[in-house]
């Protein structure tokens, strides 16, 4: 947090964005190109999401309850602020290596981020130095959370060992970059392209350290994330997956094996076993069993599945508003864990069909322009391609089912970027395009001045 509004904690991702927003104003009304959008289904659903966040308003201001109104409309400005990125992302033309560039930096950027969460496994049990980091943002402490002397990263004991973090709040955020990376580097190779870092060496090294964070994660989203990774390969790349999927599971299994027995070596506690007691624990829930390992949070996440359709029929068509998820219960529940619930609780009806429509018709777009092989795409359009169809895999599995980012950046960043090709290869494929100009003149003199 660089500083608090009221009761929000302003992020670094908070102003990147904010500037990101001026810089494509000033652009927009200091160029005389046109933008060009295509005017598909995803567009309508993105801009339905939009409505249904501002009609999900009507429930609070009817009940004439203030803390209500108060938390619709200061979730309502933040909603807005970062859902705004898929029209940036979806209007804007980057430059053909843009992609390619943010790619690379977050693979390199992963390898210290690894080397530092593999470090405080190892931190946490013998009490070495940045162990834990803190935690400055005022939003954990809003709704009683916390005191804001006691936030540290969040991270459960299970015997000897800790969860690792890395620079992440929660192993599970740590796991969803860390699928992500993976993603970066398998998607290339499984289709026969070149990776984003031609250094064999660095990526080797990239590889390995990710695939020892994600077992030092702990994590069932991280097991979710790479199962649906897989399973997209197995479905839009079954040929040349299928000849690669036995050198994949073989390297993939000798660094897990030596990771855990280096780990059960310091700790004294198996992780390979920790995930088959807390996968086993799961399924005996399912079953009705009470029997669960200490710190699974499946039993908590489906009850709160069960608040969200409760929450809904107070106002089936509009919802309880942006941000009232947690005043229209008594459990003690903060948040909704899965976007489904969370969109239909507080937006209603039009919400969700509003989220599902984005996802849906998003989907249908990367697979058909994913599977047609007539497209005149260059290589990084078609590794760009290629990567996100998998990021929405990940982005739906997480959000259905582990998490809900309705109101959350990273989100929406994923989104935009799914729109961004969308539009890039539709403009070009179809005339029903709408096309945009915000050039002035005195803007133009103006940002030649600033320059």
């Amino acid at each position: 947090m660089l500083f608090s509004v009221s009761g929000y904690g302003v992020k670094i991702i908070d102003v990147v964005l904010l500037l990101l927003y001026i810089f494509f104003a000033l652009e927009l009304i200091s160029s005389k190109q046109k933008i060009a959008i295509n005017n598909n289904i995803v567009l309508h659903f993105i801009i339905l999401l939009f409505v249904s966040s501002i009609l999900s308003g009507l429930y609070p201001l009817f009940s004439g309850n203030s803390e209500a109104i108060f938390q619709y409309f200061k979730t309502l400005v933040h909603f807005i602020f970062v859902y705004f990125v898929v029209f940036v992302f979806y209007s804007h033309n980057f430059s053909e290596n843009f992609w390619d560039k943010l790619i690379r930096t977050l693979l390199i950027y992963s390898i210290f981020i690894n080397i530092f969460g593999i470090y405080q496994l190892f931190a946490r049990l013998y009490n070495l130095p940045l162990a834990w980091l803190p935690i400055n943002n005022v939003s954990m402490v809003y709704r009683g959370m916390f005191e804001m002397s006691d936030i540290t990263q969040i991270s459960i004991q299970f015997m000897n060992l800790y969860r690792a973090t890395s620079i992440f709040t929660e192993p599970s955020y740590y796991a969803i970059f860390l699928s992500s990376i993976l993603i970066f580097q398998i998607v290339p190779y499984i289709r026969k392209q070149e990776p984003f870092i031609k250094n064999r060496f660095m990526n080797i090294l990239i590889l390995v350290l990710t695939i020892i964070a994600l077992l030092a994660t702990f994590s069932i989203t991280a097991i979710l994330c790479v199962v649906a990774f897989f399973l997209g390969l197995m479905i839009f790349e079954y040929r040349n997956f299928a000849k690669k999927f036995l050198v994949i599971m073989i390297t993939s299994s000798v660094i897990l094996i030596i990771t855990a027995l280096i780990i059960e070596y310091y700790t004294e506690t198996s992780p390979i076993e920790l995930f088959y007691t807390r996968i086993e624990g799961i399924f005996k829930t399912i079953e009705g069993s009470d029997r669960q390992i200490t710190g699974e949070s499946f039993k908590y996440r489906t009850e709160i599945i069960k608040t969200g359709f409760e929450i809904w029929q107070k106002s089936p068509i509009t919802g309880c508003g942006l941000g009232n998820f947690y005043l229209n219960q008594n459990k003690n529940i903060n948040f909704a864990h899965d976007i489904f619930g969370n969109s239909l609780s507080e937006m209603g009806l039009i919400g969700a069909i509003a989220i599902l429509g984005i996802f849906t018709s998003i989907f249908y777009f990367l697979i058909k322009y994913y599977k047609n092989q007539d497209l005149e795409l260059t290589l990084s359009q078609s590794r760009l391609l290629g990567v996100t169809l998998f990021l929405m895999i990940q982005t739906v599995t997480v959000n259905f089912f582990s998490s809900s980012f309705l109101i959350y950046a990273n989100l929406w960043l994923y989104v935009g970027i799914a729109l961004y090709i969308i539009n890039k290869i539709s403009s070009k494929l179809f005339s029903n395009n709408i096309y945009l100009c915000f050039y002035s003149d005195r803007i133009n003199k103006f940002t030649k001045f600033l320059k």
